[in-house]
């Protein structure tokens, strides 16, 4: 009876699609893809190996919060997948909840912890949806601007994002047809 390798169950916590490594059955590197709010299931070995190409603990997509792990394997070492940014959503739901509930301790704390653009995103958009008091949307996006991962500029400083800028729609003159701009060929 061959033994079939139990594997881990992730979620894709971030709002975009990402990439990760994966073993095909004969042992060679192929990848795999997982949208934005979908589970995928992993082995424990092909998990390592992500986890050792990440060139540090910031890349590493199971430990940055990108990634939260839903069920664990036998073969699972806590040590490997255990992260300050593994938040759910429903531990950030409960914090918000017990903010709104006059108990601002445990969101406060979460927000003390992380160390993730990804994650600080995520409390961000869950204290806008729940409507909290101002000062925490402020205190939500403070985290977010700290881990905000700019690109350097040419100076050798982190360049800020530039809002977009509004451009006025051009007037068009009386009598104006669009046969006069275009000429057919």
């Amino acid at each position: 009876m061959v033994k079939v390798a139990q594997k881990e169950l992730w979620k894709n916590v971030s709002s975009g699609l990402r990439y990760y490594i994966r073993l095909d059955p004969l042992g060679n590197q192929t990848h795999g893809l997982v949208q934005a709010g979908k589970t995928f299931t992993i082995g424990a070995l092909e998990r390592q190996l992500n986890q050792e190409i990440a060139h540090d603990s910031e890349a590493d997509l199971f430990r940055n919060g990108t990634f939260v792990l839903i069920k664990q394997t036998k073969d699972t070492i806590a040590d490997e997948v255990e992260s300050v940014n593994s938040i759910s959503d429903q531990e950030i739901e409960e914090a918000v909840h017990q903010l709104l509930a006059e108990d601002p301790v445990p969101l406060e704390l979460m927000m003390e912890r992380v160390t993730s653009q990804v994650t600080a995103q995520r409390i961000l958009e869950e204290v806008i949806v729940q409507d909290v008091p101002q000062s925490y949307v402020d205190k939500a996006k403070e985290l977010v601007e700290k881990y905000m991962d700019y690109p350097i500029g040419t100076d050798g400083q982190p360049m800020k994002v530039v809002e977009r800028e509004v451009i006025e729609t051009p007037q068009i003159e009386e009598g104006f047809r669009a046969s006069q701009a275009v000429k057919p060929r």
